[in-house]
């Protein structure tokens, strides 16, 4: 829960950044972090929250959407789901 929080303040500091230059670079280069999650067996994803199914759907984000923190988001919607079926 705190990486959640720290992500969700880190967003929030994005939102009002001083230029969409910053964000779109600081959103580029999460977009290549989570690329790198396509390496990761099926096994490893899992162990971290995701699904590859999820890791594609965040790179196929616009560039104005930081791609780690809706995968982030999405992975932590579906456990809180899950958990109160």
């Amino acid at each position: 829960m705190r990486d959640y929080v720290l992500n969700r303040a880190i967003s929030l500091e994005e939102a009002y950044a001083p230029s969409i230059f910053h964000r779109l670079i600081r959103n580029w280069k999460a977009r290549r972090r989570v690329a790198n999650l396509q390496n990761f067996d099926d096994h490893m994803l899992a162990d971290i929250g995701v699904t590859r199914e999820d890791v594609q759907w965040a790179q196929g984000q616009p560039l104005t959407v930081n791609a780690a923190l809706a995968l982030e988001e999405r992975a932590f919607k579906r456990r809180h789901d899950e958990r109160f079926r």
